[in-house]
């Protein structure tokens, strides 16, 4: 997170109480200094609201969370240090660091699950404080989920995600695509598991898409439906049902039947070459590569 600041006075106590304004060189009350020492002393007292940068670091259920805190360093000379200050409402904060010149900072030991809010002051030798940087937040939450990538055929199918987290912290599960849907699990609070649902791929094309559980990105890619043929034939004396050439898609069955004409009996039906003996019919199950079917008959 990067925030541009700007640079803002402090004001001194003396202006605050007498309400005296600089008048010009050489022109000041009795016991005053001069206005361009005046001016001097107030530019002393003014510092630029560091930058703050927020790298978060956690630890997973029995560890506690930290955050490194870093910031740009300032140029005036008169720079005492800085003061992080951080807390667990927005602009509201319980407890404050004074870090001297370090430009980053862990603050340690925060509560798993809690958002914490953060910004801090750089302040002049004298202690005098700048405004407040803008404010960096971060949830002490961390997720993970027991798998990202994911392949499914072109009939589709089903699945589990398992969600680790810390106790009380809240996610959500969505997909991206109709064919990929949340069947339970579709929010939870702690860890827990989220089951989906892939649908079958009619479409010759492969697909994917994503389903984001608790803030972590499952990838399911499926496979498109391929068609495979399939040549039957028969020789005198019989026949062979279906019969001829025919496209069926991948992964799908087929089942061819072989009857014999009177006089006749089946001698072998060969798949693909290979002789499986004199059955009545026969499965092409699973089909992922062409195939032939072919009967033979004999004379009783």
């Amino acid at each position: 997170m990067t925030r541009r600041w700007i640079a803002r006075p402090i004001e001194n106590e003396e202006h605050r109480r007498t309400g005296w304004k600089d008048k010009g060189p050489g022109v000041a009350p009795a016991g005053r200094t001069s206005g361009r020492a005046q001016r001097k002393r107030r530019m002393a007292l003014c510092l630029v609201i560091p930058l703050l940068f927020a790298f978060m670091s956690f630890g997973l259920t029995t560890l506690a969370a930290q955050v490194t805190l870093t910031w740009e360093e300032n140029s005036e000379p008169h720079l005492g240090g800085y003061k992080v200050y951080y807390g667990t409402a927005s602009g509201d904060y319980d407890w404050s660091i004074d870090v001297g010149k370090a430009t980053t900072y862990t603050v340690r030991n925060l509560a798993d699950g809690v958002t914490y809010y953060f910004a801090s002051k750089a302040y002049t030798t004298n202690r005098k404080e700048s405004a407040f940087s803008d404010e960096a937040a971060q949830n002490g939450c961390t997720y993970a989920i027991s798998a990202t990538d994911e392949s499914f055929t072109s009939s589709g199918g089903s699945g589990t995600v398992l969600v680790t987290t810390q106790s009380g912290c809240t996610w959500t599960a969505a997909s991206s695509a109709s064919w990929l849907t949340i069947t339970s699990g579709a929010a939870g609070s702690g860890s827990g598991a989220v089951k989906y649902s892939v649908a079958r791929n009619t479409g010759s094309s492969s697909r994917t898409a994503g389903c984001t559980f608790a803030k972590n990105v499952l990838t399911v890619t499926q496979s498109g439906t391929q068609s495979y043929t399939i040549t039957a034939s028969a020789g005198t004396g019989g026949t062979i049902s279906p019969s001829g050439s025919m496209s069926v898609s991948r992964d799908s069955s087929k089942t061819f039947t072989i009857s014999p004409k009177t006089g006749y009996r089946i001698a072998a039906v060969y798949i693909n070459g290979v002789s499986k003996g004199a059955i009545s019919s026969y499965t092409f199950s699973n089909v992922t590569t062409k195939q032939t079917i072919k009967a033979v008959f004999k004379v009783k």
